[in-house]
């Protein structure tokens, strides 16, 4: 074998120019996995929320702090757990994360009151809002950036797929196994993934190069994502190294302040306006005469949409600069709400319900990929961290609103077009946010040419079995 001497590789590029092999199709799929269970285990709660209620013999609105605390939960553990991820390492706080909402979810169904229910799904918040940020990151580091959006979006479709399997199971199983037990399934399921995550999930080799770890464990992280390449002897390094970005505190400096308050606002917005439409929906329903079953079944479509929205944008953002689509998609969903409105006395509102949640619902995961895009591998889970966050307080300022809106007693036309106002701003965001995009891909495409200029010399990437 020869030797390569004083050889440097870029890390990010030898993901860029690798195929996508066998190890990072199985990271994505644990990943995933990890993805679907957070989702399963942030939903639930609203599905057994009916047996827990004629358990303890309380009100609906005893049991508004299982969500509201859960959600809260979830608001400071992304903040923490995206700034540990960026200083401690993802693969670290993800175990970490996923093991600590599983026994939670296992302890809280020990509860023996309705108070240490809200306090055990405050603390199961937690854990599942640490582990999103720390499992995007990886994601978005083990994909060449040819693929990272679609990755990314593809990742967050796990938490939409986990929730709608929330209900699917829930309607089966709470017969046999009881609220209690469907805690105790919420639980189990990640620790079986945690297990899996710690077997098979090596830390990030970006992270380690870029936090200044020993060239040595990035050499064999690489041996174990690309068995054909020989990087013995090779000195590995990132161009973001040679800038200094570390600490929260940099989301707001000079150089990316636009571009997160951009994300920020999007996000708080899309999340508010999903949860306010999703939540009112089937009391509105109900009040006009439908049964809850009916209401049920006819505000359901709206989380379908939603579904069937991230899919679509998943692929679209894999052609598409992710903020364009985006902003369409928001400006589309604007629309689409004011039609809501338009159609309630139609045959065709269904419809209207499930494209409008398409078009609110949809493009939220693609929201959660761009700090994955926008920052270095130095912010990129503190970015991702902040960014949930945000989502979660929209969603909790959005549930707090339900009541004025049942209160209010505005025509169900003038309501719906007050919801479509802070999506028509979340899509001038994005429009903004696009021009950022390419604009920062453009230096990138720059300084990528530098880089490899200055590195002619260096021999080209070779696997073990051509040396």
């Amino acid at each position: 074998m020869e030797s390569v001497g004083n050889a440097q590789w870029d890390v990010r590029k030898i993901f860029n120019d690798m195929p996508i092999g066998r190890r990072q199709w199985l990271v994505f799929a644990i990943c995933f996995a990890a993805t679907a269970i957070e989702g399963f285990d942030t939903i639930v709660i609203s599905f057994i929320a009916p047996a827990i209620s004629q358990h303890w013999q309380l009100s609906s609105a005893a049991l508004s702090p299982l969500v509201a605390f859960g959600l809260t939960g979830l608001l400071v553990g992304s903040i923490v757990g995206g700034t540990l991820a960026d200083r401690v390492g993802r693969r670290t706080v993800s175990i970490v994360a996923i093991a600590w909402f599983g026994i939670a979810g296992v302890m809280s169904s020990e509860a023996q009151s309705i108070f240490q229910l809200v306090a055990w799904r405050f603390i199961t918040g937690l854990g599942i809002g640490a582990a999103m940020p720390a499992t995007s990151a990886i994601v978005a580091e083990y994909s060449p950036d040819r693929s990272r959006s679609a990755m990314l979006a593809s990742t967050y479709c796990g938490f939409l797929f986990g929730a709608a399997a929330a209900g699917v199971v829930t309607s089966s199983a709470i017969g046999a196994l009881g609220w209690r037990g469907m805690l105790v399934l919420s639980g189990l399921l990640p620790l079986g993934v945690v297990a899996l995550f710690a077997w098979q999930v090596p830390e990030s080799p970006l992270y380690v190069v870029a936090s200044r770890r020993s060239n040595e464990e990035a050499q064999r992280i690489l041996a174990k994502v690309f068995p054909s390449l020989d990087c013995s002897g090779v000195h590995l390094f990132s161009a973001e190294t040679r800038k200094s970005v570390n600490g929260g505190r940099a989301l707001l400096g000079s150089e990316y302040r636009l571009g997160t308050l951009l994300t920020w606002f999007t996000e708080f917005a899309g999340y508010l306006a999903f949860f306010l439409i999703g939540s009112w929906l089937p009391t509105h329903l109900k009040q006009l005469g439908l049964s809850m079953h009916d209401a049920s079944q006819l505000s359901s479509l709206f989380q379908f949409g939603a579904l069937g929205g991230a899919v679509l944008f998943a692929i679209l953002v894999r052609r598409y600069n992710v903020a364009s689509v985006v902003s369409v998609a928001f400006g589309a969903g604007s629309l689409l709400v004011i039609a809501l409105g338009m159609s309630e006395a139609t045959q065709w509102h269904a419809g209207v319900v499930f494209l409008s949640g398409m078009a609110v619902g949809g493009p939220l995961i693609c929201i959660n990929t761009i700090p994955g895009i926008f920052y270095p591998t130095a912010l990129r889970a503190s970015g991702g961290g902040w960014n949930v966050a945000l989502g979660r307080l929209g969603s909790i300022v959005g549930s707090s609103l339900i009541g004025l809106i049942v209160i209010s007693g505005f025509p169900y036309l003038l309501t719906c077009a007050l919801l479509s106002i802070p999506l028509l701003m979340a899509c001038g965001c994005m429009t903004v946010m696009a021009r950022v995009l390419a604009a920062q891909r453009r230096m990138r495409d720059d300084q990528g040419v530098s880089v490899s200029t200055a590195s002619a010399d260096d021999p080209p990437l070779q696997s073990s079995t051509t040396r």
